[in-house]
């Protein structure tokens, strides 16, 4: 078998992609971090910052610019720089170097929020799952876990679990990752997010395949790509599609998992994301060794090992260095043991027992613990059923009228507050458009046209901006327009983009709503301005005026 062509084949595939990516600006990313982490003095650090975060803004890597005032603490700095480094280069897949970074933030929280420091675990768990260290995975992923829970966010919630999920999955464990999976969906239903809903499908897809519940494992596939192509964004597709191609080759349907991977595969491909590539290699090379196109299967196997050999994923390297064995016994007997020593040695280092004592661990924390108390109340409970029958019944069914009752109760209060709240966002929307058709320049160049197009636009703006970010063609849609039109217009009337003047009126919104809705919370004016991050909220508020949001409270109107 003429390995050398497979192996200037799998280089061109390594390389071309990084070195893409790099041309798009990593070598500058990489000179901002080194030049960062060599220097001492804080006053040039935070200059640095500064420039790192306009740079990352100007490549359109954060949708928001980032900017530290003078006199910020060093440490918030800091955090922010390490993470936002190693997610880029969890991004490239060179995750030694994404967890170093992380170990970085870790070390200076001292005045960090909550929100942060999850960020930091929950990318630093990742970058562990993937080098197949899962007992340091789910150490990480514990503690990002816990800081999600103070701040009661469902979305980071449901993230965490699933990675929590993953990990045990791929530790030998599904029946442990379906109860995280399950708590995950449960907290994502809390939630619109239609991203991370397709993600917990695909995971659970994951698992019912690791359990041999086949028939589960397809119809979890099938709906996270439904979502996902709901979407539409064609990289996750590529990777949902991947998930579905192991799903089908689970129940031996060997044609719709090649049709499922000969679309994902370019898709993955062109978007850059090796890593899913690679487990599709894995998976075609099983497709053809059902075959017994060994050739063939061969090459696709080298080309994962390879790529996993050098991101450091011996999980999936694992799969590719057994698949080469199984295909090369026969034809290169000596190239076959080569790759099941390296198997065996891969093996033992992911399966390792005390990963296993450490996993057992992290399980107890969260379910071993609760099963066992769960069976001493049911132990009780026989008990008391024995003894108290009549009781029980008499107290099930004064239970069942006062749940009636308080739930009724519940619901009148719930409509009430409801119209109060309806109310209200009604009267705020009428008193800022009234407040931003003062604003409205009046300048000589703007016909009463222009003038008349700048309050309707206002006004819709103003109502949508509390539902998050609204969409440019839907607001043009609403002015009768199409989106060229609405940002021609925009330019030539205020010389801005539609995404500059819809951060100009939520900006006056919040403001407005702080100084003349007293009885709202800071975090009641996030919301209504379409904010679910307080600290999204304070930095683009702060970015926006100078000030913060609390001084903004106590000026005059």
């Amino acid at each position: 078998m003429k390995l050398t062509r497979y192996i200037i084949k799998i280089l061109i595939c390594l390389f071309a992609l990084p070195m893409r990516a790099q041309s798009d600006g990593g070598e500058m990313i990489k000179r901002y971090a080194e030049e960062y982490v060599t220097c001492e003095n804080a006053n040039t650090r935070l200059r640095l910052a500064n420039k790192f975060f306009t740079y990352l803004h100007e490549i359109d890597y954060i949708d928001e610019p980032i900017a530290f005032p003078d006199g910020s603490h060093i440490d918030s700095v800091d955090v922010n720089v390490y993470y936002y480094v190693a997610e880029w280069y969890y991004g490239e897949g060179e995750y030694q170097t994404t967890i170093n970074y992380c170990m970085r933030a870790t070390q200076c929280m001292g005045v960090v929020d909550d929100a942060s420091k999850s960020d930091v675990y929950g990318l630093l768990g990742a970058a562990y799952f993937r080098m197949s260290a899962f007992d340091k995975a789910a150490d990480a992923l514990n503690k990002c876990y816990e800081l999600d829970k103070k701040t009661g966010d469902f979305d980071r919630m449901s993230s965490t679990l699933n990675g929590i999920a993953s990990v045990f999955v791929a530790a030998g464990k599904p029946e442990e990752a379906e109860k995280y999976i399950q708590k995950a969906i449960a907290a994502n239903s809390l939630t619109e997010n239609l991203n991370r809903r397709a993600v917990l499908y695909g995971t659970t897809s994951e698992i019912y395949r690791s359990m041999n519940d086949l028939e589960q494992s397809l119809n979890y596939a099938r709906k996270a790509l439904d979502t996902e192509r709901q979407i539409g964004d064609s990289a996750k597709i590529g990777v949902r599609l991947s998930q579905l191609a192991n799903a089908q080759l689970g129940l031996s349907k060997i044609d719709d998992a090649r049709r499922s991977l000969e679309e994902a595969i370019p898709l993955l491909h062109s978007s850059g994301n090796l890593h899913s590539w690679g487990i599709c290699q894995n998976q075609m090379g099983d497709i053809l060794a059902s075959e017994e196109k060994n050739e063939e299967a061969a090459a696709c196997y080298l080309e994962a090992a390879m790529l996993f050999l050098g991101q450091g994923d011996k999980y999936n390297e694992l799969h590719a260095r057994e698949g080469l064995y199984n295909v090369m016994k026969s034809s290169s007997p000596s190239d076959a043991m080569m790759h099941i020593e390296r198997a065996k040695l891969l093996q033992d280092s992911i399966y390792k027992h005390d990963t296993g004592e450490a996993l057992g661990k992290y399980n107890a924390i969260y379910f071993n613990d609760i099963l066992q108390k769960e069976k001493e109340r049911t132990e009780r409970r026989v008990h008391i059923l024995l003894i108290s029958t009549i009781i029980l019944l008499v107290i099930i069914v004064l239970g069942i009228v006062l749940t009636y009752c308080h739930q009724k109760r519940k619901q009148r209060h719930y409509e009430q507050h409801l119209s109060t709240m309806q109310d209200q966002n009604e009267l705020i929307n009428k008193q800022f458009q009234n407040m931003l058709a003062d604003t409205i320049p009046d300048a000589d160049n703007l016909t009463e046209d222009d003038r008349q197009f700048l309050s309707q636009l206002t006004s819709i703006v103003s109502a949508a901006i509390g539902k998050g970010n609204p969409d440019i063609e839907a607001l043009a849609e609403q002015m009768h327009i199409n989106g060229v039109t609405l940002r021609r217009r925009l330019y030539q009337t205020m010389a801005v983009t539609p995404k500059a003047f819809i951060h100009q009126v939520r900006m006056k919104k919040a403001k407005h709503l702080l100084q003349n809705y007293r009885d709202l919370t800071i975090a009641d004016v996030a919301e209504k301005c379409g904010y679910s991050q307080m600290s999204n909220f304070t930095r683009a508020f702060t970015n926006f005026y100078g000030i913060m949001p609390t001084d903004a409270r106590s000026q005059t109107t």
